[in-house]
């Protein structure tokens, strides 16, 4: 309350002091002065009422509960004594309203930001706190931007309508701010530049702004002495720390003034109440060894391995506390375990599952009802169900019982899966091309695939239709289905055309371990070659003219791979490898006797922050009785751009290797991955090297240099992957060829799915 509310409580307690004793009462009640606000509300508000008494502290706690309404600057209560006691009467100014916001001076920072900062209601009531808040509000905001020295000054500006105001602002905005010089004294042991490399804010430098960031100055020199601590200086401290500008106002001075303290050492560790483990087991998790410099991470670290040990033996309710004790430069650790009871998983939930299948899910928990609890195996469950990609977000938890067993949960959340894909692109070899597509990964929930597409262009007309079904009889056994058609003409010579079908059968194994599988196929193709007429361009057309059409194809062929990527696509870690060997003999229904090998491994790794590198090498060879004949060219390996045979970008789709295709093949890539949106867009710049040859002698695998056909084509570009719902992952690649007379230029890559 103000000086003039007091004043009043004082003269009414005067007014009305010969009549306290004799108790007082309220003979009649009026407000005065309110525009607004109803009088039946003050009074309420007041908690006066006629026929109640009147006491020593009536009117001034009266006057506190108006004033709690925060919609009055001045309250004033008046007495008049009457033959049937005392008529009071409450006297109120009322806050004006706001009738308008007036912003002017900003030059650097647009009108509606200031406001929304703000969040003023127009025909809201305004008090001086209100007004001292806006000026605030926006001096933050222009601090956040780095003018530091803005002045804000506001004024209430009375209007024609009764009660409302304008508030104005006017704003200096002052000249940015720039770190100049950042001082670091009393550092011995550690360079100042190591020191200021732990700050947000940087010193002002032709790269980048320098801006001072107030808000993470605090942050900042947190982060020093966490920097210290984690190299073993636990005693460091900040002494002081100061800030100033020069004369010009734009350049911000910082001094910090350190105190180091002694470095440390680790020193003797010991344990107590250990008895599911040995010393020397737990000694095994100790990540640190003695007079080793101290460090942070390496405590940390072991604290976190602890806590997994006991874990995966399904003790959840262990608990690790450590003691430490310093003598001279060495600090000792104790670690007191209490072990508690194991738990056993009672049930498995599944939640939040709308479309897939409870089973789908449940096939890929390894964990199940009954077991000990383990950490590694519901880590493993959680990798099995996210590999699904049926799900944006698969959380596992449990839920405690009263006798210490755990009822395990595990929360999803479906993600579109059902596919729509339509592409068009330009290629030197087929001009414009175009795909349509129809996939469903999860066919009616059941984790089955089925898929339909088209790919049509000038040089190529392709049809497939294919189902998959992973758990055939709800056993980790796949089969599988694919039947297609396709045409391409090679170079305008001739017409390749094909159709048939192909059989899959595969199975999940458990040696050497759970990530292996093994695949059977059985393929049956016929195959008819066109050759217009009076073509002698080449050896291969004339001879292709020759033969009496169609001729069959039958081939058998076994996989043997491994995947253990965290995820399907974006992989962060873990590596896929696979080795095919596919024969072709008449012995199955063919015409052509051959046999074709492929290696092929991808790692993935993440290498700081959210930056993942990732390899892959796919060699191949092609060999046997009809390894020559043209009947099987399309056997053959023929490289670059986004071609299946081998991904090397910046050159023409299949324009690498021999003209007659090779029968050998090795291709590196090279990806260094960054996500914009986790698990939806990504940007990434690549390299890659390969080329194709006519014998599997004839490879090449260190030739980087060019200095021939046979040596490896190069090239290096950048590009984007995203993400559509409904459509699936579609990618961008930008490259550059080094190497030979398709190299040299900037090409343009689309595609489906992930590179590799």
């Amino acid at each position: 309350m103000g000086k003039k509310v007091a004043v009043v409580i004082f003269w009414v307690s005067l007014f009305l002091g010969f009549r306290i004793s004799s108790a007082a009462i309220v003979s009649g009640l009026e407000v005065r002065g309110n525009r607004s606000v109803d009088s039946s509300l003050i009074i309420n508000m007041s908690g006066l009422a006629v026929g109640s008494e009147i006491r020593s502290n009536t009117v001034q706690d009266a006057i506190k509960r108006i004033y709690v309404m925060n919609l009055f600057s001045d309250i004033q209560i008046y007495g008049t004594e009457t033959e049937s006691g005392i008529n009071l009467t409450i006297s109120v100014k009322e806050y004006p309203r706001v009738r308008d916001v007036d912003i002017s001076g900003n030059a650097k920072m647009k009108t509606a930001e200031i406001k929304e900062k703000l969040n003023i209601t127009i025909g809201k009531v305004i008090t001086p706190v209100d007004t001292k808040s806006a000026v605030d509000k926006i001096k933050s905001l222009y601090n956040e931007k780095g003018y530091l020295t803005a002045q804000i000054y506001s004024e209430l500006i009375q209007t024609d309508y009764p009660g409302q105001v304008i508030l104005k602002l006017e704003i200096d905005e002052g000249k940015k701010v720039k770190i100049k010089k950042i001082y670091v004294l009393g550092n011995k042991a550690v360079k100042a530049s190591k020191v200021k490399k732990q700050m947000e804010n940087k010193e002002d430098r032709w790269w980048r702004g320098g801006e001072f960031k107030p808000d993470k100055y605090d942050e900042d020199k947190e982060k020093i002495i966490d920097f210290y601590k984690k190299d073993g200086f636990l005693d460091a401290l900040i002494i002081s720390d100061s800030l100033w500008y020069d004369s010009t106002k734009k350049n911000l001075f910082i001094q910090i003034v350190l105190n180091e303290g002694e470095r440390y050492r680790f020193g003797q560790v010991s344990w107590e109440g250990n008895k599911l483990f040995t010393t020397e087991k737990l000694n095994q998790m100790v990540k640190f060894k003695n007079k080793e410099i101290y460090s942070q991470k390496k405590y940390e670290e072991t604290m976190a391995d602890m806590y997994s040990l006991y874990l995966e033996e399904g003790y959840i309710y262990a608990r690790v506390e450590d003691k430490t004790t310093t003598r001279d430069d060495l600090v000792n650790i104790t670690y007191n375990i209490t072990e508690g009871l194991p738990a056993n998983v009672r049930f498995v939930n599944i939640q939040g599952n709308t479309k897939t299948k409870e089973k789908v899910i449940r096939r890929e928990i390894t964990i199940l009802p009954g077991q000990r609890f383990k950490r590694s195996i519901l880590m493993r469950s959680q990798r099995d169900v996210n590999y699904l990609n049926y799900f944006s977000k698969v959380e596992p938890d449990y839920e405690v019982l009263e006798n210490g067993d755990i009822d395990l949960v595990f929360q999803v959340e479906e993600k579109p899966t059902g596919q729509i894909q339509f592409g068009a692109g330009y290629s030197a070899n087929d001009k414009l091309v175009g795909n349509i597509g129809l996939g469903i990964p999860n066919f009616l929930g059941n984790g089955q695939t089925v898929k339909l597409s088209w790919d049509f262009g000038k040089t190529t007309n392709s049809i497939d239709l294919s189902f998959t079904d992973p758990w055939f009889r709800d056993t980790p056994t796949s089969v599988g289905l694919d039947i297609y058609n396709t045409s391409r003409n090679w170079n305008s010579e001739y017409t390749e055309k094909s159709k048939g079908f192909a059989l899959m059968l595969g199975r999940r194994l458990s040696w050497p371990d759970n990530y292996f599988r093994v695949n059977w196929n059985y393929r049956w193709e016929q195959i008819k070659y066109e050759v217009p007429y009076g073509t002698d361009t080449s050896t291969t057309a004339i001879y292709l003219a020759s033969v009496r059409w169609p001729r069959n194809s039958a081939t058998t062929s076994l996989t043997i791979g491994r995947d253990s990527r965290d995820l399907p696509q974006f992989a962060t870690k873990g590596s896929v490898f696979s080795l095919s060997s596919e024969l072709g003999t008449k012995y199955l229904g063919g015409d052509f006797s051959y046999h074709k090998h492929i290696f092929e491994a991808s790692y993935f790794l993440t290498t700081f922050w959210k930056f993942v590198l990732a390899a892959h090498m796919k060699v191949g060879v092609l060999d046997g009785k009809d390894k020559d004949r043209a009947e099987i060219y399309g056997e053959r390996f023929s490289p670059g751009g986004t071609y299946t045979d081998g991904m090397i970008r910046g050159y023409a789709d299949g324009s690498i290797g021999p003209d007659n295709h090779g029968r050998s093949v090795l291709v590196y890539n090279l990806e260094y991955q960054y996500p914009l949106m986790a698990q939806q867009m990504y940007m990434l710049l690549f390299a890659d090297a390969g080329n194709a040859w006519l014998t599997g002698k004839g490879i090449q695998p260190f030739a980087f240099r060019h200095t021939s056909d046979k040596a490896l084509y190069r090239s290096a570009g950048l590009g984007a992957r995203l993400l559509v719902p409904g459509v699936g992952l579609i990618g961008f690649d930008f490259g550059y060829g080094f190497d030979g007379p398709n190299g040299g230029e900037w090409r343009p890559h689309f595609q489906f799915g992930t590179s590799f």
